[in-house]
């Protein structure tokens, strides 16, 4: 029964995680806000660590569980052999239960498969209606050099600026942009755009969405997906102040308001999340009187140690797996 607890404690702490990590992300914002590179990093750390510790309760439970075969008697063996090989009870006689052992095995990647497959098409879907888009902004847009920085100029009544990816245009503003902003503010803008494109955001976009996203029915990986664009645009905002001030970034902010809907007229409607804006008004607060971190000071701590501990049971589970399969348990064909 000793062997029971851990994956009983295992199995706690992902429901627990699950269900708890929006309030811990949220109650973490403060912190997180401070390095933004970082909390991006850490989030989307936490969600994969997350999601290889599931698939380790499965592995661990096929140590202690066994059930009726229903693979073909020369795959049960070896499947049977494996286990046996990577399991660190040997001593410990496996609960008979109704559901094969080969599901619990199986499982794991039978997930990352149709994982793989929803993210290979989300991620087609997503890059041919990001080129489309692109192809429509780029056919009505003037290429031209604003202060050191080659950007796209769109003919819009509204202030906007936006970035796409490098290969599809990179940094684009509208001539109503150039207008309205200051000196300083619009220099804040190119460079909040800048990083943007040199930080390759659109790439850690993309990776939410195709593989993250998917599952955002799950309270904690929706979260992540709220929060992480957000620390991106963080991110761009800190480039903007060291290159041209708090208050230049804090007054093109202001201009700029809520990020404006682009492409109304292009073949089909841009994808938001495909965009990165400099708009946002909700951040001049964070710039000018960033909140205290001190009681983000314990999400902080929880959601490291959660993350250090999947890590360790993701190791501890899958290593001994990989290694009995690299050497020599393979499966006949």
């Amino acid at each position: 029964m000793t062997a029971l607890v851990v994956p009983l404690l295992l199995a706690t702490t992902l429901v627990a995680t699950m269900l708890a990590g929006p309030k811990l992300v949220r109650a973490a914002a403060p912190a997180l806000m401070r390095t933004p590179r970082t909390a991006v990093g850490l989030l989307l750390a936490t969600v994969a660590l997350w999601l290889l510790a599931s698939a380790a309760l499965s592995l661990m439970l096929a140590w202690l569980f066994t059930g009726p075969s229903v693979l073909p008697t020369s795959i049960t063996g070896v499947c049977q052999r494996c286990i046996a090989a990577a399991t660190p009870f040997p001593s410990t006689s496996p609960i008979d239960t109704a559901v094969p052992s080969a599901i619990l095995v199986f499982l794991p990647a039978a997930a990352l498969m149709a994982l793989g497959g929803i993210a290979v098409a989300r991620g087609a879907r997503r890059r041919r209606r990001t080129a489309a888009s692109a192809r429509d902004i780029t056919g009505r847009a003037q290429r031209i050099t604003v202060y050191g920085h080659r950007v796209l100029m769109t003919r819009d009544p509204h202030p906007t600026a936006f970035s796409l990816p490098q290969r599809h245009g990179g940094i684009v503003i509208s001539d109503t942009l150039i207008a309205v902003l200051h000196t300083h503010e619009l220099v804040a803008v190119l460079a909040h755009e800048r990083e943007h494109v040199h930080g390759h955001h659109h790439l850690v976009l993309a990776a939410l969405d195709v593989l993250v996203a998917p599952l955002r029915w799950l309270p904690l990986m929706a979260a992540v997906t709220n929060a992480v664009p957000h620390y991106l645009e963080i991110a761009a905002d800190d480039a903007a102040r060291r290159s041209a001030g708090t208050p230049a970034l804090a007054g093109a902010l202001l201009k700029l308001g809520k990020p404006q809907t682009v492409g109304r007229a292009g073949p089909e409607p841009i994808m938001a999340q495909a965009l990165l804006n400099a708009a946002g008004p909700d951040r001049i607060g964070n710039l000018v009187t960033p909140p205290p971190i001190r009681s983000a000071i314990a999400p902080i701590a929880v959601i490291g140690a959660v993350a250090t501990a999947f890590a360790v049971v993701a190791t501890s589970v899958h290593g001994p797996y990989l290694y009995v399969i690299a050497a020599g348990c393979h499966f006949p064909l």
